[in-house]
């Protein structure tokens, strides 16, 4: 039983109480050495865990075991889902990788690219993809020369396999890849989109950087690259941008979302500027 249930209400609420009471007796009362780190962060939690958050006991442990959007029983967007995807899988390295596949004389090419965060646009950008009133343009970067580039011009539908391994979420992106930089593209001399490029060079680490003005890749090698060290010039300050770095957008239309926790999966599509919910069979 839950909150709904008073009695259980009042049970969690006292239960807490003591808890807290605990707590207090136990480190004004405890040798020094009692407080090791291990020792207090137990407490700690056991404390958290029954205080008064919204749930009732039975459901304290649950949280840790499902997720409450889906075993609640409602259905809610794909970007509210993948913002907390993303928010609980912050600190786990790697976690913003993802793989992009495009199409080549009818066969599929995949690769792992470097999710960079989702674009902010005003609403009214000829490009603006919006979900729960928020921009759902997602951002990556790559290079003029690579095959993707080439790809995407033949047919710029593609998509993205975003795997969570702390929630067991999976998220299938399709969508529109577009490119912005190097002065082929229609979009280069749009003020929001180029403002966006240049900003992003600047958050890059210096070794990122660097790959820009490496030799042509796919190639024969032919030795290192000599390079100007972080994308920097003599003085430390950062050089313009080649014509080889490119901001590299998916506009999503449609996701698959699948949770391997309680077989839950949800499909939404964009159409008319609007986006539809259901949930499907895994």
């Amino acid at each position: 039983r839950g909150l709904d249930d008073p009695i259980d209400h009042v049970f969690s609420m006292r239960i807490a109480m003591l808890a807290r009471q605990f707590l207090a007796v136990y480190l004004t009362t405890a040798p020094l050495n009692a407080f090791n780190p291990s020792s207090v962060r137990n407490v700690a939690r056991m404390s958290r865990a029954m205080s008064s958050d919204g749930a009732g006991l039975t459901e304290i442990g649950r949280q840790f075991e499902s997720d409450d959007n889906n075993s609640s029983g409602g259905i809610i967007s794909w970007k509210a889902r993948i913002d907390g995807s993303i928010a609980k899988s912050r600190k786990i390295r790697g976690s913003n990788y993802v793989q992009i596949s495009t199409v080549s004389d009818g066969e599929p090419r995949c690769r792992t690219v470097v999710f960079r965060g989702f674009q902010n646009l005003p609403p009214d950008h000829p490009i603006a993809v919006e979900c729960d009133s928020k921009s759902c343009i997602m951002k990556m970067i790559t290079d003029n020369r690579s095959n993707k580039v080439s790809e995407a011009a033949s047919n710029s539908v593609v998509e993205m396999v975003w795997w969570f391994p702390k929630t067991s979420e999976q998220y299938r992106v399709r969508g529109k890849l577009m490119f912005v930089g190097g002065g082929d593209f229609a979009m280069d001399e749009d003020k929001v989109l180029a403002s966006a490029r240049k900003e992003q060079w600047g958050n890059l680490s210096d070794p990122a950087r660097e790959q820009f003005f490496w030799q042509e890749p796919g190639i024969d090698y032919s030795g290192e690259s000599d390079v100007p060290a972080g994308g920097r010039d003599e003085d430390g300050k950062l050089l313009p941008p080649p014509k080889s770095y490119l901001l590299m957008f998916i506009l999503p239309h449609h996701i698959d979302y699948l949770s391997l926790r309680d077989n839950y999966r949800q499909i939404d599509e964009l159409a008319d500027d609007e986006w539809t919910m259901k949930r499907v069979n895994p």
